[in-house]
């Protein structure tokens, strides 16, 4: 179903609303999921929070600053409601299954908390206290319902986690995993697609555990087969996969189907057997070598991006050592490398936060001078060759003066940068020649297509 350019508000007053988001595209998903519903109930979204008469918050709680922010921005709108009166202020995400003690203090200013999956409590918040809407209310901007739009878009497949790695909070606030029916997550994608995505990224916290709690032979894999015969979309994606849930019928399935990209996101954390044993990972390093020859012998050429934590309480610079080496030896396409900081809730936080700040800045500095290098060499390699880019959005030069530029992505998620061409708009896939590479991205040019010579 495709968004309305208007909604008609036909009954009793509505709110205007506005979501505030933060952390992962899990919880932006949530909030275009939260915002669709209250739209279908006849709310209007708005871009600014001055004008809502609700605002909602769906807040991450991966580190204790995230939550921090949370919290801040509940005092800055409880200000508001002591002096104006004017606001509902909802709290969901992550933040919402924060233990009591931490949420104590901001309850004064909360009008309902509620899960991201279950609405009903919002739902009736919002049908008990009339908003400020009227029934001559003309309607609002498309690009005010969160995510609308978007070339490339996000739907969750699975939620919760299971696991329990020392150093994560999300099991605890996300909950236990839970996949969702099939049926399900293919209608949000058809949706998505008739609103005019062309790539979807289907999501979990480990997405290739999808299927494990559904009765019958569901997996990843037969789910990737499922979207990829429906053809609503061109591209797919998922993240984030676990290594000890990747196995040769996922790998497979990647490097046989046309609509699944040739990229996968694998974080390895550390590259120290004792340091991933302590952070309860479920695998060691020759484990995970063995995950990657076997995704590059089904998916030729696939990239590879993983995540790195330094200073993990009790890592020595040897184990630190024995990461940048597996950073070499693997040759990962994008590394996103965090200093450790110990959440409050974590087994790790009771060990103790142990390193000094600038030696994880130097550790971490040191992962991304190796990365830049590797990064440089790989797609260095790309120069030359001709990419499927998919368009996004024309962005403005970093260059002063310089013309705007086209944004897009290849299969394999590399940035690629083109020059602006009247040829070109958002949602296109073409052949782009790369004429130019650096760590962070590409540079191309649309390959033209030949004329054909009329012989007379």
């Amino acid at each position: 179903m495709s968004t309305p350019s208007t909604i008609q508000i036909h009954s009793e007053t509505r709110h205007r609303f506005h979501i505030w988001t933060s952390g992962c595209q899990m919880n932006k998903d949530d909030s275009e999921r939260i915002a669709r519903s209250l739209v279908r109930d006849g709310h209007v979204p708005v871009s600014d929070p001055d004008r809502a008469s609700v605002v909602i918050l769906n807040g991450c709680s991966v580190r204790d600053n995230s939550d921090r922010k949370v919290w801040g921005r509940i005092g800055a709108l409880g200000a508001r409601k002591r002096r104006c009166g004017d606001v509902l202020i909802a709290l969901t995400g992550c933040s919402a299954a924060a233990t009591p003690e931490e949420i104590a203090p901001h309850l004064k200013w909360l009008d309902v908390v509620f899960p991201a999956r279950d609405l009903r409590p919002l739902q009736e918040l919002l049908a008990e206290q009339p908003g400020p809407i009227t029934d001559d209310w003309d309607g609002f901007l498309p690009a005010e319902l969160p995510g609308a739009g978007g070339v490339s878009r996000c739907v969750t497949a699975i939620h919760g986690c299971d696991r329990r790695c020392t150093f994560c909070i999300v099991p605890f606030r996300r909950g236990r995993e839970e996949s969702r029916p099939v049926a399900e997550i293919l209608r949000e994608i058809e949706q998505k697609a008739d609103e005019g995505a062309r790539e979807i990224t289907l999501l979990g916290q480990i997405i290739n555990k999808y299927g494990d709690d559904l009765d019958g032979p569901h997996t990843l894999a037969t789910l990737l087969e499922r979207v990829d015969t429906e053809r609503s979309v061109p591209r797919i994606r998922f993240l984030t996969a676990h290594p000890r849930n990747l196995d040769s019928d996922l790998a497979a399935a990647m490097g046989r189907l046309d609509t699944v990209c040739e990229e996968l996101n694998l974080p390895v954390q550390s590259g120290d057997d004792e340091v991933l044993r302590r952070m309860g990972r479920g695998y060691d390093t020759a484990f995970f070598r063995e995950r990657i020859v076997m995704l590059r012998h089904h998916v030729p050429g696939i990239a590879i991006s993983t995540d790195i934590i330094v200073g993990f309480p009790g890592e020595t610079e040897a184990q630190f050592e024995n990461t940048l080496s597996l950073l070499r030896e693997i040759q990962f396409d994008v590394v996103h490398v965090a200093a450790f900081s110990a959440r409050h809730g974590t087994v790790a936080a009771k060990w103790g936060d142990t390193m000094e700040p600038a030696e994880k800045l130097h550790r971490l500095h040191a992962v991304e001078t190796a990365q830049k290098s590797i990064a440089a060499e790989l797609n260095a390699h790309l120069v030359g060759a001709t990419e499927e880019v998919l368009f996004e959005e024309l962005r403005e030069s970093p260059v002063a003066g310089a013309a705007p530029r086209w944004m897009g992505r290849t299969r394999s998620n590399k940035l690629v940068f083109c020059p602006e061409d009247g040829a070109i708009a958002a949602g296109d896939i073409r052949p782009i020649a790369i004429t130019e590479a650096t760590a962070w991205s590409l540079r191309g040019r649309p390959v033209r297509a030949p004329q054909t010579q009329v012989v007379r």
